[in-house]
């Protein structure tokens, strides 16, 4: 790749991690007074009108599907993430969630050995071992707290876990599946999961709330398109480092909307864990270099 793709890469990341920040500021403020299924189902709904809208063209090769069941499996987990990563978001600061949210590598190590095969050597157990307790300084859970605090910590612990078995499906069913399938299924059996407690507890939005929602599934959008760019114009090891401008931003915009201010044990935790998840990610992209080397030797 070339200096100039690298680049677009770069902008690319930049980008995804702006638009993921934008999203969690709406979630965030339409939590206040929404419930976490309504407006999920609404922004699920909203991206699901979207995919089909910009992808019409596909025509029946958009709903097939070789594996219903894994497809099932994965828009399930889908939707767990979805309404955990909401309601952690509505209730715990911004660069909280964000810096809890990069736990996702460390868990996909331990998926990715049991159900793959894959050996996890001494580096790479250390660096996990490290970013586990990185959590634990996060949770500081030798401090007194509300219980609807520890709740959304296990929220964003489970999302994590929860994204974590998604790359392990999504790695299985892109080889025979078009990603916007993928896409599709997951926001509709989301908006399935949620129309039941969403009329239940439904409250009628204003229409700047409807904005604002409709702002969130155009949001959930660009990002995966901007994500999905940056990985192709980029390598790994160029691009993986700036999509922890994330938790920058997140702490920007946590303190200039909501007057969020992170304490030493989200500062602390947080840079534990980035820093162990990064070098898991560079040690992916020497081993991934590594084999393409032995293939063209």
């Amino acid at each position: 790749m070339t200096n100039t793709d690298n680049l677009k890469g770069i902008v690319f990341m930049l980008a995804t991690c702006l638009i993921i920040t934008l999203s969690t500021v709406l979630i965030k403020t339409l939590g206040q007074n929404i419930n976490t299924f309504e407006v999920v189902m609404m922004r699920c709904f909203i991206t699901v009108l979207i995919t089909l809208t910009l992808n019409f063209q596909m025509g029946k090769l958009l709903f097939q599907s070789s594996k219903p069941g894994l497809v099932s499996l994965r828009s399930l987990l889908t939707g767990f993430v979805v309404l955990t990563n909401f309601y952690s978001v509505s209730n715990l600061p911004l660069v909280e969630v964000t810096s809890l949210q990069f736990s996702k590598p460390l868990f996909l190590i331990i998926l990715a050995a049991v159900f793959l095969g894959e050996k996890i050597r001494l580096r790479r157990t250390s660096a996990t071992i490290l970013g586990f307790i990185g959590i634990i300084v996060v949770l500081h859970p030798w401090d007194s707290g509300s219980s609807e605090i520890k709740l959304a910590h296990l929220a964003v612990l489970g999302a994590a876990f929860g994204m974590a078995g998604l790359a392990i499906l999504s790695r299985k069913l892109t080889i025979d599946h078009h990603p916007t399938t993928l896409v599709l299924y997951a926001n509709i059996v989301s908006v399935l999961m949620c129309i039941g407690p969403a009329l239940y507890y439904w409250t009628m939005p204003t229409n700047n709330e409807f904005m604002l929602i409709a702002m969130l599934g155009l949001t959930t959008y660009c990002a995966q398109f901007c994500m999905i760019s940056a990985y192709k114009y980029a390598e790994v090891t160029v691009a993986t480092p700036f999509e922890y401008f994330r938790i920058i931003f997140a702490a920007i915009a946590g303190y200039l909307v909501f007057s969020e201010l992170p304490d030493i044990w989200t500062i602390s935790g947080g840079t534990i864990i980035c820093g162990s998840t990064l070098f898991i990610a560079f040690r992916e992209a020497q081993k991934t270099r590594l084999r393409k080397r032995q293939l063209e030797a």
